[in-house]
């Protein structure tokens, strides 16, 4: 029987493994003008994700454990919208990375909301 379940699980596409990025993320931005908190709402189908945010949405892909999105996002703060870039890795359940919006550097740390 052991044998069989190590074949079995050999047989399963990576993807049916790999752990998910679907759900409400509260991610804390480090960036120029200091400290921003968000809640990113992420659906997933396959390796396509949509992110709402702040009732905006941006779209782009999540594939082994690696999210790249972009799109227009206002920023109330700022006063105006611009492009936002993004990408991050998903390791132990935290989201990790850096981005972009109106040519300034971001880095984030995100976990899921509980």
């Amino acid at each position: 029987m052991l044998p069989f379940l190590a074949l079995l699980v050999c047989l399963v596409p990576q993807c049916a493994l790999a752990e998910s990025i679907a759900g409400k993320w509260n991610l804390v931005w480090d960036t120029q003008g200091g400290v921003r908190h968000t809640v990113w709402d992420i659906s997933q189908d396959g390796e396509t994700v949509s992110v709402e945010t702040d009732g905006q949405k941006i779209e782009g892909t999540f594939k082994d454990g690696h999210l790249e999105v972009s799109g227009k996002l206002h920023a109330a703060r700022a006063g105006y919208s611009a492009e936002m870039k993004a990408e991050g890795t998903l390791v132990n359940g935290r989201l990790r990375g850096k981005g972009s919006w109106a040519g300034y550097a971001l880095s984030f740390v995100g976990e899921r909301d509980k």
